[in-house]
């Protein structure tokens, strides 16, 4: 137990040191300072909203329905291995494609890439690439760091093999842990319009079951299009789609 609460804590600090703004900001100013590294944090278009999902796949098929079902589109960014075994998870990954929802990259087992060399970021890369050809046929072309984690030498290795690096301007706080009470409301007090990505976790039951369809409702109203990180940067959601693989002895962790 002692183990655990050591490792929340330190992925909770973490994640505050890495959001790059609390969930009542306002949204535009400080985007800059990461664009000049090469990572968006903003759509390109006011009134749209990009809601993106990190750590699963988890319970992400839930927050991709209700998405869907009110015509909008998401961004999930996978894990290999973090709260599971992805290919344990293919299910839930083919049916978030199958509706529109773009899959994207969040390393296998989601170190802090600050923290690793060269050769370890490209084998994170290369892991979830293998599993995404195998489970969808599609290689990713959005990249979003663990913590929001990334140096200017890591977005060139990025770039360098066709990402585009993701982080967000709008953080729900589900990772820090927020009430899903206090993210609906951070929700509720976006004005309209901004450029919106936002940070989820799709890992938090809250944040699916209640905090999703409050912020689908609340974000509409107001007069977003909900998108996915594909229409809001104006780029094509894959570097290549191709024929998905069959299930064989190679699909583990």
């Amino acid at each position: 137990m002692k183990l655990i609460a050591s490792v929340l804590l330190v992925s909770t600090a973490l994640s505050v040191c890495a959001a790059p703004y609390p969930a009542n900001s306002t949204l535009g100013e400080r985007s800059l300072e990461e664009r000049a590294t090469g990572v968006v944090t903003t759509c390109k278009t006011k009134g749209h909203a990009a809601l993106t999902f990190d750590d699963g796949p988890y319970y992400g098929a839930t927050a991709g329905k209700t998405i869907a079902n009110a015509g909008g589109k998401a961004t999930f960014f996978v894990n290999g291995n973090n709260w599971d075994c992805i290919y344990n998870r293919a299910d839930t990954i083919k049916a978030l494609y199958s509706q529109g929802h773009v899959i994207g990259s969040h390393t296998w087992s989601h170190p802090d890439i600050t923290q690793i060399s060269a050769a370890q970021l490209n084998n994170q890369l290369d892991l979830v690439e293998r599993a995404l050809k195998k489970i969808l046929g599609v290689k990713p072309r959005f990249f979003r760091p663990p913590y929001g984690s990334v140096n200017d030498a890591q977005v060139k290795i990025l770039q360098q093999r066709g990402y585009t690096v993701v982080n967000w301007n709008f953080d729900s706080g589900d990772s820090m842990g927020k009430s899903a009470s206090e993210s609906i409301a951070a929700y509720k007090r976006l004005s309209y319009p901004n450029a919106v990505i936002a940070l989820n976790h799709d890992t938090n039951k809250p944040t699916v079951d209640v905090v999703v369809p409050a912020a689908v409702s609340a974000l509409k109203s107001k007069g977003y299009k909900l998108v996915s990180i594909s229409e809001c940067l104006g780029q094509s959601a894959y570097q290549s789609v191709g024929t998905p693989g069959q299930r064989d002895s190679s699909w583990k962790c």
